[in-house]
């Protein structure tokens, strides 16, 4: 009888690629992302555009203050004793759409641990008035939605029937069905749209909370006696809920890297996988 004893034999998992395709798509999201905004910037020199970009803006500040509405500052929120004040507005500018516009107001003081300010910052309209209501972002809605059934459709359009985007050839990966076959344009957008899915979140999360006022008063020298007493705005409501989407995305990304060795939630409901090529 044979007693030698036998090793044990482990399976051959799957290799997850996570790098790989970590910087294939880091690649195809430059590439995208950076065509969408030309073609936007091209077509807005034509046609009025109101599409904006989360995250892709350029802040300018130092506007001066009509004299009412400094006055009206001044008035509403009187300087102590070794305090300065500080106004401005400032402009943020997207590519497609018109600029946002924002007062900033504020003091500085001098304490024994240097330099401490207290802010308040309210858009204001097109003739400088404060808006201290809801401040809807339809626009930035759609925009965003766009932005991403663009993306998605880029993807899909570029994986499908055999075909592969820059990253995913430069990385020697494609992307197959189970039964190992080349999924369709229908598939490979859902499986994109399912991807980007935590963005439609976030998106619909922003819009939520801009159908609520951002302070407690809309009298806005009511909200300047209170900035002088201390108030300060926060919203640690929508940071919160931020913090729980995002938390919500890695897990929607990442944690199936771990047990499925690299078949995500989105591979799975649409029977497919990333492989070498």
């Amino acid at each position: 009888m044979d007693t030698t004893p036998q090793m044990p034999q482990y399976a051959t998992l799957p290799s997850r690629h996570f790098w790989r395709r970590a910087v294939a798509y880091l690649i195809d999201i430059i590439i995208f992302q950076a065509a969408i905004l030309i073609a936007v910037y091209c077509i807005s020199t034509v046609l009025p555009l109101d599409f904006r970009f989360p995250g892709w803006s350029y802040t300018q500040c130092g506007v001066e203050l009509p004299d009412q509405l400094a006055k009206r500052i001044d008035a509403g929120w009187p300087l102590r004793s070794g305090e300065v004040r500080i106004n401005q507005i400032c402009e943020v500018s997207q590519i497609g759409s018109e600029k946002q516009r924002y007062l900033q107001t504020g003091v500085s003081r001098q304490t024994d641990n240097g330099t401490s300010g207290q802010w308040l910052t309210i858009p204001v309209d097109a003739d400088d008035n404060p808006v201290i209501g809801p401040v809807f972002v339809y626009s930035s809605v759609i925009s965003g939605i766009v932005n991403i059934a663009f993306l998605a459709f880029a993807f899909a359009y570029f994986s499908a029937n055999g075909r592969r985007t820059i990253g995913k050839k430069l990385l020697g990966l494609r992307v197959q069905s189970v039964d190992g076959k080349s999924p369709g344009l229908g598939t490979e957008f859902r499986r994109e749209i399912l991807k980007f899915s935590p963005y439609l979140f976030f998106i619909a999360a922003a819009f939520a909370f801009s159908l609520f006022p951002v302070s407690p008063t809309e009298d806005f020298d009511a909200l300047l006696r209170m900035s002088r007493d201390g108030y300060t705005l926060l919203n640690n409501g929508a940071a919160t809920f931020n913090i729980i989407l995002g938390i919500a995305a890695l897990i929607w990304w990442f944690l199936p890297f771990i047990f499925w060795r690299g078949q995500t939630f989105y591979d799975r409901i649409c029977a497919c996988k990333v492989v070498k090529s």
